[in-house]
């Protein structure tokens, strides 16, 4: 629904570069932006309502890599109190079934913005779920 968003990649047929196009655009966001609060009251309710992302307003975290484990941590606000600091742990770490249910929410449509084939290459399929096993000879 952003419109800046939407020029950057509306005439981009390349999914490798529109990928590039939205990990540039995406890499500095680092809160879930959420919609504009309606006012009660005021005049203009014919008219139709902006259509918003939904966000959450969540402060999103920095992904670290540690040899084959991944980290999620958050930065903490300035003015936070000590109290609520002792709550939230400044670094976790972030399974392997955490990734998966998070690439297993994304949608087609999402999947076709950032330039992955929802037919041929869903992001969670490059997960091993299941690991074969040849039977003995």
């Amino acid at each position: 629904s952003d419109p800046n968003f939407a020029d950057k990649i509306r005439h981009v047929r390349d999914p490798k570069a529109r990928m590039a196009i939205v990990w540039a655009h995406c890499k500095t966001k680092m809160v879930c932006e959420t919609d504009e609060p309606k006012e009660e009251g005021v005049e203009g309710d014919a008219e139709e309502p902006k259509k918003g992302h939904g966000g959450c307003g969540h402060i999103q975290p920095q992904i670290r890599k540690e040899g084959l484990k991944l980290f999620v941590q958050y930065k903490r606000p300035k003015d936070e109190d000590e109290d609520v600091k002792s709550l939230q742990p400044d670094k976790r770490l972030f399974t392997p079934s955490e990734v998966y249910t998070t690439f297993k929410k994304m949608s087609d449509s999402d999947l076709h913005l950032i330039g992955l084939s929802d037919e041929y290459a869903r992001p969670e399929w490059m997960i091993l779920t299941v690991m074969p096993v040849p039977p003995p000879p």
